[in-house]
């Protein structure tokens, strides 16, 4: 049955029901009378007279006042109750035609403020349907016509790779998955198992038992100081209870690190939330010593200022108001994105991070859109947010904690975006 005739009948019976109950109420008697002003006032001289009783039993008056008392107050209440009650008749209202003024103008006053303050549009289904599909990016759609293009296309491993992430934006876990299984025939790439073993974590309800934790030891095994590895197996352990390990996992990544890069804060975070978890005594950040063969030092260094040198993206620093920093764990999801600033929810970029990663520099440009047809260097200025997650779901949740920049220019760098707020 259509949702808005179910709605329009429900309000029209609510507005009869109403209605009956009042024109009852109106109908049911057509007059009354004063109420009785004898036994009124014969219940008031009783117990003014039950008043002087108690005082004089008490010592409060000599036998002489009390019998003065006495006789007067029983002398006023001879006189006042020596006249019968005689009520003025009270004219019966015109109750038919209240009854009647009222059974029109409520009904009618009742949808003519609908139509004034009401969403009139949303008894249209087609117009709740755009609404509600507003309130999702329209990803289905994205995701439809990146599935229609590898058909054509199918060996194009970087839409497959967006095919899987729109899946997981949608929390469609099972058809991401078979996307990044597809890139992944096409060419191994570490970083997209790593991707797609996290997806099936969330696929089974974050864990990260049998697939998931096999892939992230054999990207390990082949290369022991994978940083994006060694920071999954430690979120994994961390999320797990396995404290002790995410502890020597997230320690191992810290070691690449150059003292004073930008993500040491976040990793040191990481590891006392770990230890303290673990009842182990938290350690001050200390510096240490990068090994010169670190791919990961040199790829986050040098890909804010490639990409802000072309002015095709938006360069920064994620952090988080210090005030927030016992509600968030490492193992939450953080995502940055940019959104057109003509109010299109639907993300131009969007990068995704762990909270262990905080603070961290980020980099949005056309290499992190979502679409190849939806381009962030087509835009002049975009809406810049960063949202953590502690479920991982893309779609914003009440409870997340949340930064908003509402008009970032395209080509900024260093813009500072704080997550100090949680969405309503």
């Amino acid at each position: 049955m259509n949702s808005s005739f179910v709605f329009i009948v429900s309000a029209l019976a609510l507005t009869a029901v109403v209605v009956l109950v009042l024109m009852w109420s109106l109908l049911r008697t057509r007059g009354t009378t004063q109420p009785n002003l004898v036994q009124a006032n014969q219940q008031v001289y009783r117990q003014q007279l039950k008043d002087l009783e108690k005082e004089h039993a008490q010592g409060g008056l000599s036998p002489v006042d009390f019998e003065f008392a006495r006789a007067e107050l029983l002398g006023r209440m001879l006189e006042d109750t020596a006249q019968a009650d005689a009520p003025d008749a009270i004219k019966p209202p015109r109750t038919l035609v209240s009854a009647m003024v009222l059974a029109v103008f409520l009904p009618v006053a009742a949808m003519s403020t609908y139509m004034w303050l009401g969403e009139v549009e949303g008894l249209n289904p087609a117009v709740a349907s755009a609404e509600d599909k507003d309130k999702h990016p329209d990803l289905e759609a994205m995701a439809a016509s990146l599935a229609h293009k590898l058909e054509s296309d199918s060996g194009n491993a970087q839409r497959w790779v967006m095919l899987g992430r729109t899946y997981r934006a949608l929390n469609q876990y099972d058809k991401a998955l078979p996307a990044y299984q597809k890139a992944l025939t096409l060419g191994a790439d570490d970083d997209i198992a790593l991707e797609r073993a996290e997806v099936l974590a969330q696929h089974n309800g974050g864990d990260f038992k049998g697939e998931p934790w096999a892939v992230i030891r054999q990207v390990l095994a082949k290369n022991a100081r994978h940083f994006s590895g060694l920071l999954l197996a430690g979120s994994a352990s961390y999320a797990q209870g396995d404290y002790k390990t995410a502890i020597r996992y997230w320690q191992q990544a810290r070691d690449q690190l150059e003292e004073g890069d930008e993500e040491i804060q976040g990793i040191e975070i990481a590891l006392n939330k770990a230890r303290e978890k673990a009842g182990e005594p938290m350690v001050a950040s200390r510096p240490v010593i990068a090994s010169p063969a670190s791919p990961h030092v040199a790829s986050s260094k040098a890909a804010p200022a490639a990409a802000v040198a072309a002015g095709a993206g938006v360069a920064g620093r994620v952090s988080v108001d210090p005030a927030l920093n016992a509600s968030i764990s490492p193992s939450d999801v953080v995502f940055v994105y940019a959104t057109p600033s003509d109010g299109q929810k639907m993300p131009l970029a969007i990068l995704r991070k762990m909270a262990a990663d905080l603070p961290f520099d980020f980099v949005l440009d056309d290499s992190t859109a979502m679409s190849p047809d939806r381009k962030l260097s087509s835009q002049a200025q975009v809406v810049l947010k960063v949202r953590i997650s502690k479920t991982g779901e893309a779609m914003t949740r009440a409870g997340d904690w949340i930064g908003v920049i509402d008009s970032v220019a395209v080509g900024a760098r260093n813009v500072r975006l704080v997550v100090n707020r949680q969405a309503p």
